[in-house]
């Protein structure tokens, strides 16, 4: 075979290889911003079909400050989702930490930042509870975390005698209701501790070791990783963020009604399994669960402005949860052959 013929194959490959990588990262793109570029043309749909309420500057500010809970709690799903584990506990453990800092400053009279730490330290001690039981004892977190999360609710109705709370010190509610461009500061408190999160799972050795022992944690605990450490802080920051998230509920609304906490826990594994769709396909990780949560309520605020009615929004949640888990799985399974880097 003469160099002729073999650089001409030479140069036969690359005009191929070419066009596959240009291909490869074209699908890479897609598989990491595809449900952005839907964001874009649900924003221009609703826009056009409600152009009086829609794109105005009152229901956009209005949206935005209305996210502050559900960002944090769909947040607050990543640690564990990100290793592997789920838990069912969050609005339970949001529940209790909003009831106990209610109950403890509104009721009793306890400073507010006193009983915001105990409501704090509260939740730190449920996700300790779900991290002996699912990672020391190894009972299924999903089992785990179910009777949790309906053990704290029950708990929470118990400390409030079933009354609604209110007269929780304005301290709280001056501090996150203040107003930056016209949305809370509640709002940019969430997206600074998503913000904050995203740089550690990326630029840290925990946060890249929790992504390892998701992705396998066999091999993580082979490779020396400590695979139970990682998920005992995991459970722990996933219950602190959502009793967070309690403590924002009672400082935005100066009060609580208990029961009416449950019905955040859907929104937020929607988002959170949408989000693992978006950027890094099939891992969890905060950027795109805050895009996600965008995503979906601008989803329901544009269908209710356009005249649906409110049943529209159980609908929606429902089937984003059922389209981000197939959506997430596939593109966990085609993303290496995409070239993903």
């Amino acid at each position: 075979m003469t160099d002729t013929t073999l650089q001409r194959r030479g140069q036969r490959t690359r005009s191929v290889a070419r066009p596959r990588r240009r291909t490869a990262g074209w699908r890479s793109l897609g598989y990491r911003y595809g449900i952005v570029a839907v964001w874009a043309v649900e924003v221009v749909v609703f826009a056009v079909l409600a152009p009086d309420t829609f794109p105005t500057a009152a229901n956009i500010t209005s949206l935005l400050s209305s996210q502050a809970v559900l960002l944090l709690l769909a947040l607050a799903l990543v640690p564990t989702l990100v290793t592997g584990e789920i838990d069912l506990s969050i609005a339970g453990t949001m529940t209790v930490a909003a009831t106990t800092a209610a109950q403890l400053n509104a009721v009793e009279g306890l400073n507010v930042w006193l009983a915001v730490a105990v409501a704090l330290g509260a939740a730190v001690a449920v996700g300790l509870v779900n991290a002996f039981l699912t990672v020391k004892v190894g009972v299924e977190s999903i089992i785990v975390t179910l009777g949790m999360g309906t053990l704290l609710v029950g708990i929470s109705v118990w400390l409030s005698n079933s009354l609604t709370i209110s007269g929780v010190s304005p301290e709280l509610g001056n501090l996150l209701n203040t107003q930056l461009a016209r949305v809370n500061t509640a709002f940019f408190l969430a997206i600074g501790v998503g913000v904050a999160m995203w740089f550690v799972y990326r630029n840290t050795v925990f946060g890249r070791g929790a992504v390892f022992v998701g992705k396998n944690a066999e091999v993580a605990r082979l490779s020396g990783l400590p695979v139970a450490r990682i998920k005992v802080v995991s459970f722990v920051g996933t219950a602190f963020l959502a009793g967070a998230a309690g403590i924002l509920v009672i400082g935005i609304a100066g009060g609580l009604q208990p029961t009416s906490l449950q019905t955040l826990l859907l929104p937020a594994f929607a988002a959170a399994f949408l989000g693992s769709a978006i950027i890094e396909p099939g891992t969890s990780n905060p950027i795109g669960t805050m895009v996600a949560v965008l995503f979906l309520a601008t989803g329901i605020s544009g269908l209710v402005l356009v005249g649906l009615d409110p049943w529209i929004r159980d609908v929606f949640y429902g089937a984003a949860v059922v389209v981000a888990v197939t959506v997430s799985r596939l593109a966990a399974m085609a993303a290496p052959s995409a070239g993903r880097p």
